[in-house]
């Protein structure tokens, strides 16, 4: 179920299982530990919140990291669900990264910190359809997809906590993945918010290619991305930017890049093979002429 948590040291993996209790929830390694390593905790800070014991010793690295200094063999620590789990669960059903069963394991997780919200069970009773025979479910032949998504986006917790989200937790989400096919809809107004927030935090190369990867072709301006990646004169992103995404304006892009004068970087986008292999003969013949 914690697919959004990874444990390693130098690399390599590090099973761990876990345990739901009435009130919380244990991770715990599996095998013995080298003392003196470190561990390395990746997790998705957005809908996860860590808790160690006063004797564990950890260090915060970039967003949604902890390095451990193991000193015994094994390691335990709780874990707290943030509201936008329930937001990430409806997120992975709708894009078809969980089944059904997984989407009913995840609410019922969820629900060990939020038993108050009724509404829940009552998703999760319709969900299975509990209330109706099999003579007529066989009868009525509902589109299971779309019926349960149906519930779920229309859900009370849910649409509480969705609407409440800030720009950095839906930007979270969605740069959860490469790229989805249903995304939030949102205005251009906000869509900008999103690819701000991402300047600001980390791994803001990665997060601002995901979302053009998201929202590619769904009627969005991308001039604050255009203006992004040729300003950070990352040539890898650049070239992923480019040949990634469909709605990339060349001509656009092009200008951006001869506007910055760098005629060591336009050097270097030409010799680039990805986007040499993407940009068009005439503006690459452009970026010559402007060396």
């Amino acid at each position: 179920m914690f697919k959004e948590i990874k444990l390693s040291i130098e690399n390599t993996s590090i099973p761990y299982k876990y345990d739901i209790k009435k009130d919380e929830i244990i991770i715990k390694t599996i095998y013995d530990l080298e003392i003196g390593s470190t561990l390395k905790i990746y997790y998705d800070e957005n809908i996860y919140e860590i808790v160690f014991n006063k004797d564990i010793s950890f260090q915060n690295g970039k967003k949604g990291e902890i390095f451990i200094n193991i000193n015994k063999k094994d390691l335990e620590f709780n874990l707290i669900l943030k509201n936008n789990f329930l937001v990430k669960t409806v997120f992975k059903y709708i894009n078809k990264f969980i089944d059904k069963d997984n989407l009913i394991e995840e609410i019922k997780t969820f629900l060990i910190f939020h038993i108050e919200q009724k509404d829940l069970n009552d998703l999760i009773n319709n969900i299975l359809n509990n209330d109706k025979s099999l003579e007529e479910l066989i009868i009525e032949n509902e589109d299971e997809y779309e019926r349960i998504c149906t519930l779920l986006i229309n859900n009370k917790t849910y649409l509480d906590i969705a609407k409440n989200m800030s720009d950095l937790e839906l930007m979270l989400l969605i740069t959860s993945y490469i790229a989805v096919p249903f995304i939030p809809k949102i205005d251009q107004e906000t869509f900008n918010n999103l690819i701000k927030v991402a300047q600001d935090y980390d791994y803001a190369l990665e997060n601002i290619w995901r979302l053009g990867m998201s929202f590619d072709g769904k009627g969005y301006n991308y001039d604050l991305l255009d203006d992004f990646f040729v300003n950070q004169k990352d040539i890898w992103y650049l070239g992923e930017y480019l040949s990634g995404i469909y709605q990339v304006n060349q001509e656009k892009l092009v200008n951006k890049i001869i506007k910055t004068n760098d005629k060591e970087f336009i050097k270097q986008v030409l010799n680039d093979e990805l986007i040499s292999r993407h940009l068009d003969d005439k503006y690459q013949k452009i970026l010559e002429n402007n060396i």
